[in-house]
């Protein structure tokens, strides 16, 4: 069996909390190197090889694949650099910060033919494949609405996302979570939206935030997203028929039982069908990029839909800005 042979950029707690772990239960993923600044918290990996530069690491002709949860102002320096060195690229969530940077990313990985993918790991959860099984059924017919929540207890002031130069604010964290399933699991394709949000007042960032979706069939999607509520993680989709909701949809590995869980509802709201689900959305996800790797293929989640997904944040935030500015004008 061949191995991919997986080197990763910086010594970021999800990486050591969440990849790492699913690399290491994978039969085909062997973990050789990681380059970090920081010799102390890279030590704590227990991998055999540790580079101080990033550099250093895309330089290594043994490595296969490389695995980046730098800052997200840093992703698209360095995934063209990996493109540009022949590495297969798992890239943390956000792709980008705008549209733009998703494209260059996109030419450097095309003229490399390496294979490349953003790290939305949830959507490998088996609960979404059965939300989508209900939906092209019928069961609560055309969907006309969508609300998405993901929000936390974001308490260090030090963490980069309240850092505007590195990308932070709640929608890049969590909020992105809600549009990729709005997109990408229920497949709609809005046309306008409306950002409105709180920016702290010190750190310069949204620390909540919601955006008003609607498509060119009138349908909308109400994705809502904070670093200052209690953690809260679920998408809902209402028809006429009924409703669905499903539960701990985007980190289903830290609920309590470990489950995501769906909850169908008829027109009166009444409960015609529970769901529960354990998965291992991390190691689904490493295995998808491993088929890719090894027989030839494009990810199911392509870089296209990855630019969707960062233009629908990125008009978001323009829409923000434009009311701040709006708003002002009225005092």
């Amino acid at each position: 069996m061949k191995k991919i042979r997986w080197g990763i950029l910086s010594a970021a707690n999800i990486a050591y909390d969440q990849l790492l772990p699913a690399l290491r239960r994978s039969e085909r993923a062997e973990v050789v190197a990681i380059a970090s600044r920081s010799e102390g918290r890279a030590e704590r990996f227990n991998i055999p090889t540790i580079y101080k530069e990033y550099d250093q690491l895309l330089d290594d002709p043994t490595i296969d694949a490389v695995y980046i949860p730098l800052p997200n102002a840093l992703h698209t320096e360095w995934s063209i650099k990996a493109a540009m060195k022949g590495k297969h690229i798992l890239l943390e969530k956000p792709a980008a910060l705008t549209s733009a940077e998703v494209k260059d990313i996109q030419t450097a990985v095309l003229e490399n033919n390496v294979v490349f993918m953003e790290a939305f790991m949830y959507q490998f959860h088996k609960q979404h494949q059965r939300v989508k099984e209900l939906l092209n059924s019928n069961y609560i017919g055309e969907y006309l609405h969508v609300k998405a929540h993901f929000s936390w207890m974001l308490e260090d002031s030090n963490d980069i996302r309240l850092k505007p130069d590195l990308g932070g604010g709640a929608l890049w964290d969590v909020g992105c979570y809600g549009i990729h399933a709005m997109s990408q699991i229920i497949g709609m394709k809005p046309t306008k939206v409306t950002m409105a949000g709180k920016i702290h007042p010190e750190y310069k960032v949204d620390t909540l935030s919601t955006c008003i979706f609607t498509d060119d069939k009138g349908r909308t999607a109400e994705i809502t997203a904070s670093v200052e509520l209690p953690f809260i993680n679920r998408y809902e989709i209402i028809g006429p028929k009924g409703t669905i909701l499903v539960d701990s949809s985007f980190r289903p590995d830290v609920s309590p039982d470990h489950f995501g869980k769906m909850i169908v509802k008829d027109h009166n709201n009444q409960t015609v069908l529970y769901e529960a689900y354990e998965d291992d959305q991390y190691l689904n996800q490493i295995e998808h990029l491993h088929d890719c790797i090894i027989n030839g293929l494009q990810p199911r989640y392509s870089i296209e839909d990855s630019l969707q997904v960062i233009h629908y944040i990125e008009k978001g935030y323009e829409s923000l800005n434009n009311s701040s500015v709006k708003q002002e004008l009225l005092y």
